[in-house]
Order: C-alpha cells, then structure tokens, then sequence
C-alpha cells in the first residue's frame, strides 16, 4: 500500500475519531450537566420559530392571487418612474424595511419598481436572489413572469408569423415526435409540390468565413466566397494588422468592409460619421491598444484555423453596425429582415438550435475576444459575457455550412485539432472539401437525415445556397439534408460507411443518427 493511500486512511481515521469523541462527549453534557440541557432546549425552540417564521413567509406569498399580481402591476405601469438614482435608492431601502417587517408583498412592489428603471434586469434580480428573503423574491419573480411572459408570446408568434418569408416556399413547424430526422426543435416543411431536381429556395447567407489558407493566398473572394479568375483581377484590402483579403466586386469589398471588416480588423473609426462616439479622436495609446488586440486574436485564428470564433467575432460586428444603419443588405436578399422588417440578426440566432457538445472553448479565447471589443469601441465588451459567448459559439457549430463547388476541393490543409474539437460543418461532400463557411437564417431548421430527401448547391459559384429536391415531394413534406458525406464511397462496405457518418455525426453534433436508412441497415447487420 502506497504512503500517499496510508497517509489518506489515517485523516480519515483521525477524522471518524473526533466525531466519535464529540458524540460521546455531547451524550456526556447532555446527561449531567443541567444549564447544557437548557440551552439545547432554548436553542431548539429559537431554530424552530425561525422555521415556522420562514414557512409562514412563503405561504404568504403564495396567496397573493394572479389577480392582486396583476392589479399591482398595472398601478406601477400607470406611475411615472423617474430614472434618478435616488429614486432607485429610495425603492430598495424601503423594500429592505417592508421586507423586515413581514410585509412581503409591498416590499416586493417597491423592490420591483427599483428593478424597472435598473440599466440591468438580470444582475439585480440576481442581487435579490441573495439578499431578500425568498418570500419576497418569490412575489418579485411572479411579477416578472406577469409582465414579460406575454410580450415573449407574442413577438414569438409575430416572428413565425413573417418568417421564413412566403417566397422560399416553406414554412416552420414544431417537429413530430416520430421524425426520422435529427435537427432543431423547428423544421423546415414545404408550402407546395416539388419534382425532384427542383429549386425550392435560394438563400444568401448572414455570414461567411472564407477558410484561412485561400484568404492568404488571395484566390477567392472573402465576402461571397466567388473563385477570383487571375484574368479579371480583384480589389484587395489590406488591413492595419496586415489581413489579406481579396475581393471579386466593389459590392462585395464595401459590404464586408462596412459589415465587419473595418470595426474588426482596421484602425479606421468603428462607427463613421453615425455615433457622437465616432467623433473623439483616439489616442496613440489606444490605437496601438487596438492594433495590438486584433493582432493576438488573429494569431489565434490563424493557428488553429478557428472559424467558430472568428464567425462569431463577425456576427458581433454586424450587429453594432447594423444598428447603426451602416452596413448595405444584400441585393438579392439573406432574410435577415424577415418579411415584417422588424427583426435584428440576434431574433434570428437566438432561436437557432445550439450544439449539444459539452466542450468548453479554449480559455485563452473569450479574453481575446473581450480585448479585441473593448480597444475597439470602450465598453462593447460589457455585451459579451462568458456565458453568451459560449452559447453563440454553440449555435455556429451546429448551423455552420461548408460552402464547396462542384465536387470541392481535395488541397484543404488537415484540421490541427483533436478529432472531438475539430469544428465540422454540414456539407454532403464532408468539410475536408469545402472553401469556406456560411451562415443561414432559413437552411439553419434543415433537419438531417442519411436518406435526405434534399441538398444544398453552391451551383452560382458563389456562397448562395441553392436547396434542390433530390426526389418528388408533397406540400406538408419535412424537409431533410446530409450533414455529412452518406455516400458509399468506392471499396468501402455498406457497414464501414455506416460506422463512418455515424462516428461523424457523434463527433459533430453529439447524436446516434435513427433515420429509416440507419435502422434498416442495423436490421440487415
């Protein structure tokens, strides 16, 4: 038996010992000393009031009905609420005085009325959480639940209501129970017959990723991905930090300068000529404060070939200048707007599934990103928490699409992660053939299925994706697509292709696949 194994039983040994020692002794007091006895006594009755005390609490504020909650929250909606921060001081110190009293219900009133005019919600009912008693809090939360619930309801029911719109002829439903299929929560189904080998939509996407390799060498195009033919030329793009990237059109250099390129990787002003921010000069320190923080995420990137981070990275940029009003839509439409007009890019990723993976990023990531913000525009690291930063990192690796030309690429440099961290995308020729990544609002609810009865096309050349019917379909149809190579590939066994897609679908998106091709071959095996 090792020192290390001797050294752990006698803790415990010495540690049984002493309670042993305390019981008997405790069992001594207790039988001959009298005034010992008293104060277990007294100290048991004072334990029990408080019990009894709390119990009651709860129970109060239990019975306050919907009715009352709902009367109190029209009185507080009808008040004017001064934003003053006497105003917010004066409704928490006299919540914390009803609250000590008993008076649970008012106090929760006033403690409510403190947290409507709080900058932020959440981290004060958090404050609440932890220093008012819980009948209070109780009172707190049911109005919360009172006021925001409906409005959640509804711009839910308003969001589907417009989207997807009615010309990519699909609509979202809530999947079956008996789907074959793997994906979100929502799927796409069909509003109208299809032949097989038709279109049934055509999406431009949110957001693309060229991969690394190509952008350095400047041979497509970084906004829509387009192969750059040598004879045309391109418009290249240097950026402060020395970022290649390279560019087919005008349209496509000035939508992904004004969308992502300048906030993110130049040291020209975040928001020109938009935000009074804009207008103060920064210093040298910050622009070097600045230059030095896109630098260290870029070195990141680059390292690993980490299109997750750098995606996300993007996503927040387009989000400030959209805004703001100054980045351009596309032409031909990505359904960021929705029909209604609306909507911010964040109504549509919020509602995307995320990745079941249990993986956490690298921990030298979120600083990074945190950095990059901040010495860009002070103060827009506050938006960007570990926690949402996780959570949007878990929704682009489930809804990432490999964008791949004809039968794609057979140079791309192998991924230097593990297998289980390598970032996958859904692709039928598999990622390892892909040029770069895209982001969809519409084709991010494709269900996947080994026998799909649809697949993507990048038949443009470009990153708009083409969804075609690969066989007859009906109005009411879910529909389906690989999201990974099912192929039977040549000198491979129909099991050894099995084993495959299934061990990439584990690794990608953490499911066993229970399509109708995947039970009928386990049957036959």
């Amino acid at each position: 038996m090792s020192s290390r194994t001797n050294t752990v039983l006698t803790v415990a040994g010495l540690s049984l010992a002493g309670i042993i020692a305390y019981a008997v002794y405790f069992d001594y007091r207790r039988r001959t000393d009298v005034e010992f006895r008293k104060q277990i006594r007294k100290e048991k009755k004072r334990v029990n009031k408080s019990l009894a005390q709390s119990r009651e609490a709860l129970a109060a504020a239990s019975e306050v009905s919907e009715a009352e909650l709902r009367e109190a929250l029209k009185q507080i909606k009808s008040e004017p609420l001064p934003t003053s921060e006497q105003y917010f001081m004066s409704q928490v110190a006299m919540g914390e005085q009803l609250s000590s009293a008993g008076q649970h219900f008012p106090a929760a009133l006033s403690f409510y009325r403190a947290l409507c005019v709080y900058p932020s919600p959440p981290d004060l009912l958090d404050i609440y959480q932890k220093t008012v008693p819980p009948a209070t809090v109780k009172i707190v939360l049911a109005l919360v639940n009172l006021d925001l619930a409906p409005k959640m309801r509804a711009t839910a029911l308003a969001y589907f209501e417009v989207f997807p719109p009615k010309s990519v002829n699909v609509t979202l439903q809530t999947r079956p129970p008996s789907s074959e299929t793997f994906g979100p929560e929502k799927v796409l189904v069909l509003t109208k017959d299809v032949a097989a080998g038709e279109v049934i939509y055509k999406e431009h996407p949110l957001l693309t990723c060229l991969d690394y390799d190509l952008q350095l060498a400047g041979t497509y195009c970084t906004h829509c991905l387009r192969e750059i033919q040598p004879s045309l030329g391109s418009l290249p793009l240097l950026s402060s930090v020395s970022t290649k990237a390279a560019f087919c059109s005008k349209p496509c250099q000035v939508a992904s300068k004004t969308q992502w390129h300048s906030l993110l990787f130049t040291l020209d002003p975040p928001l020109p000529a938009v935000s009074e921010l804009s207008q103060l000069a920064p210093t040298p320190e910050a622009l070097e404060a600045r230059r030095a923080a896109q630098a260290q995420l870029l070195a990141y990137l680059n390292k690993d070939s980490r299109v997750g981070t750098a995606l996300m990275a993007k996503f927040i940029a387009r989000q400030l200048t959209a805004a703001n009003g100054t980045a351009p839509g596309q032409a031909a439409g990505d359904y960021t707007r929705a029909d209604g007009g609306e909507y911010q890019l964040e109504d549509h990723v919020e509602r995307w599934s995320a990745s079941p993976k249990n993986a956490e990023p690298p921990v030298e990531e979120y600083p990074l990103v945190v950095a990059l913000l901040k010495a860009t525009l002070p103060g827009l690291e506050r938006f960007v928490t570990e926690d949402s930063h996780r959570s949007l990192l878990g929704r682009i690796a489930f809804n990432a699409f490999g964008v791949c030309f004809g039968g794609g690429r057979d140079d791309r440099p192998p991924s230097t992660l593990r297998p289980e961290d390598a970032e996958l995308t859904r692709k039928p020729y598999g990622t390892v053939r892909q040029v770069g990544t895209a982001l969809y609002t519409v084709s991010a609810y494709l269900s996947h299925s080994c026998a799909p009865n649809a697949r993507p096309s990048f038949s443009s050349g470009t990153s708009e994706l083409q969804l075609i019917a690969t066989k007859d379909l009906k109005t009411g149809d879910e529909l389906s697509i690989a999201y990974v190579d099912v192929v039977q590939r040549t000198g491979e066994s129909a099991p050894e292709c099995r084993q495959r897609r299934r061990k990439e679908l584990a690794r990608g998106w953490k499911f066993a696949c229970e399509c109708s091709r995947c039970l009928k071959e386990a049957s036959e095996k």
